[in-house]
């Protein structure tokens, strides 16, 4: 199975983190959250991932310096400047096979969505283009109907239905929705949807049971690494001064340095940063800046 996750996009909600680091990259626990993503992939049967990026691409360099991980092949398609959700599809088109559907994830999306159930209701349903859906949090904003499993509108615009669920940032598209593409380079997939609902080829599956987050601003990104479990939310290699209080669902990378007399409450700090002594809450420490989230 192959699949195309989007990280091409700027990031502006949550700068200045961005400005460090493209929004795939930011760590969660101890590696990027691309990978985490991946890793989920990876155990549903993924082989071949595609990524496009544009900012910073000398940080996507250092996360992969080979065109592998974990044994699959990991490719780029670098974006001098952002060209949205469709163009970056396009783009990507003669890089991916057109004989099997293709999973579109977004980067800022942490999930674990099974691929087999979303890849089974879309087979089931015939559409050209599979949404998985949630109907729980979010911005509902995407019309579904749960009689015929098709979508019925999106933002509204089709002015049917102002909306039930959410769209989850991950899909199953066929290759052949290549044909609705315009010439230009830079266009939403947005547009091309609402022509598939008019032609009753974009369905929905909904998966309100799957644990999902969404990292699009520092609050919901420190929000999504305290309410994770994990054992790894202290790296071997940070250097903790017996002095120093950490609450227990801060994270920390390694080579990060927390002196005597830091209290972290609620905190991520990121690897290779020095912190300076002193009382934070709810913060996002970096080797370059903090941030108050």
């Amino acid at each position: 199975m192959q699949a195309f996750i989007l990280g091409a996009g700027m990031g502006t909600r949550l700068a200045p983190l961005t400005h460090i680091l493209p929004k795939p990259l930011m760590p969660v626990f101890q590696k990027p959250l691309i990978q985490h993503t991946m890793d989920h992939y990876i155990r549903c049967g993924v082989k071949d991932f595609i990524v496009n990026i544009s900012a910073l691409p000398i940080m996507w360099e250092r996360a992969f310096p080979e065109p592998t991980y974990r044994g699959c092949r990991v490719r780029f398609s670098e974006e001098a400047a952002p060209l949205d959700s469709g163009g970056g599809l396009k783009r990507i088109m003669p890089l991916i096979s057109h004989d099997e559907p293709l999973i579109m994830h977004n980067g800022d999306i942490l999930t674990d969505i099974p691929v087999a159930e979303l890849l089974a209701a879309h087979r089931r349903s015939g559409a050209l283009v599979t949404l998985a859906l949630r109907s729980i949090d979010g911005k509902r904003n995407v019309g579904y109907d749960p009689a015929t499993g098709l979508i019925t509108d999106m933002r509204h615009a089709l002015g049917i239905n102002p909306g039930t669920h959410q769209y989850a940032g991950v899909c199953v598209t066929d290759p052949s929705i290549a044909e609705l593409f315009p010439e230009a380079d830079l266009f939403s997939i947005v547009p091309i949807w609402l022509e598939l609902i008019k032609r009753k080829q974009l369905a929905g599956a909904v998966f309100d049971w799957a644990n999902w987050h969404e990292v699009g601003n520092p609050q919901s990104y420190l929000d999504t690494v305290l309410s994770l479990n994990s054992r790894e939310r202290i790296h071997p290699a940070a250097r903790i001064a017996p002095g120093a209080e950490l609450g227990e669902d801060c994270s920390v990378g390694c080579d990060a340095v927390i002196p005597d007399g830091c209290v972290l409450d609620d905190c991520i700090v990121w690897p290779r940063t020095h912190v300076a002594p002193g009382h934070y809450k709810r913060c996002i420490l970096t080797p370059r800046i903090t941030v108050q989230a």
